[in-house]
């Protein structure tokens, strides 16, 4: 799939072309390939948020860990900050350092054992920080999270679950990174304290001046801390484009099916776009995707074309990318969906 740059504007500081990621996996007794991630190009400029949305299994998290090295590549090509990344997913100390993640369980992403001054201070002990140093890097991030700076003798068990996901956020900025990836950071999180945590990621975007990746199943979430959203299906990118332009008007077929689904704060009003009712359903296995566009077997609109060949991206409008066979290069959404009638 052909990368869509950006258009204007500085250079990306994370930038992905044509990533993929597969697992040897056994399917009935018999080995097989698990396609995750599957030519994901996109960038991300810096002191922005790049949001990823998707249902279950459509590879965000996997691709949240090749981002930060979890995981290496098994094809593609990734850069940072203008030098290319190794595709092993090792990655070098000074790079390790500026790209930092946060989980979605923020208890098991703690160690039990250790208190939570520790747990912050212990990505800087491994970079050969001193322990003064350590011990005021420590304390300021404590406070920057809003946390009172006594918590620093205290274990993860004593903390309820919003103080916990302060404390991975802490840790996550003790290394002063460029770059945090957000794998479902506030989904485990009650409503209430998912506020306060968004409320604080976008503080301390703009006094650390972060660029975040922010993967969520919530749109609302999504829509409310991001400034461009990649929608991603089956391991694949579909469409990408400015938030409030996405909210506004999604292009894809599978971007209109994830809005439609957002719940109307009015009860009268249907939240189902009826017109893709037949586009629900079952997920296909990564194990054995639809050839061609991988989300035809639910899309309402497919061609005979959707089977055999797989879309490649275009820009829908300028600065709106759109992986799907009903458009072409400057053709408008109502031309392109009358064509398919």
């Amino acid at each position: 799939m052909t990368p869509v740059t950006p258009i204007g504007g500085p250079t990306p500081l994370l930038e992905l072309s044509n990533v993929s990621k597969e697992f040897a996996v056994h399917d009935a007794g018999k080995r097989a390939t698990l396609s995750a991630v599957n030519q994901v190009s996109l960038s991300v400029k810096p002191g922005t948020t790049m949001g990823v949305v998707g249902e279950s299994g459509c590879g965000k998290s996997t691709l949240a860990r090749l981002i930060v090295g979890l995981h290496g590549m098994t094809g593609g090509e990734m850069s940072f900050d203008g030098a290319p990344l190794p595709k092993s997913g090792k990655r070098p100390a000074h790079v390790v350092k500026q790209m930092q993640m946060v989980f979605q369980d923020p208890s098991s992403a703690l160690n039990p054992r250790a208190t939570v001054g520790e747990s912050i201070g212990f990505p800087l002990s491994v970079q050969g920080a001193s322990r003064k140093v350590i011990a005021q890097r420590v304390t300021q991030v404590i406070n920057d999270v809003g946390l009172p700076a006594n918590y620093a003798g205290n274990y993860p068990h004593q903390l309820s679950g919003g103080q916990r996901q302060r404390v991975n956020i802490a840790r996550a900025l003790a290394l002063q990174p460029k770059l945090i990836v957000l794998d479902e950071a506030v989904s485990a999180l009650d409503k209430s304290i998912q506020a306060q945590v968004l409320n604080l990621l976008k503080d301390l975007q703009e006094e650390y001046k972060l660029t975040y990746v922010f993967i969520s199943h919530d749109l609302n979430v999504v829509e409310y801390m991001s400034d461009e959203v990649t929608v991603m299906y089956l391991g694949q990118v579909v469409e990408r484009s400015p938030a409030d332009r996405l909210y506004e008007n999604p292009q894809h077929p599978y971007s209109r099916l994830l809005l439609s689904s957002i719940p109307s704060l009015n009860p009268a009003e249907s939240t189902r776009d009826t017109a893709m009712d037949q586009g629900s359903g079952e997920i296909p296995s990564p194990i054995n995707p639809p050839s061609g566009c991988r989300f035809r077997t639910r899309c309402p609109f497919a061609m005979e074309i959707c089977a055999t060949e797989s879309p490649q991206q275009v820009h829908a409008e300028p600065g709106h990318a759109v992986a799907c066979h009903l458009f072409e290069e400057g053709v408008p959404q109502e031309v392109s969906l009358a064509r398919s009638a």
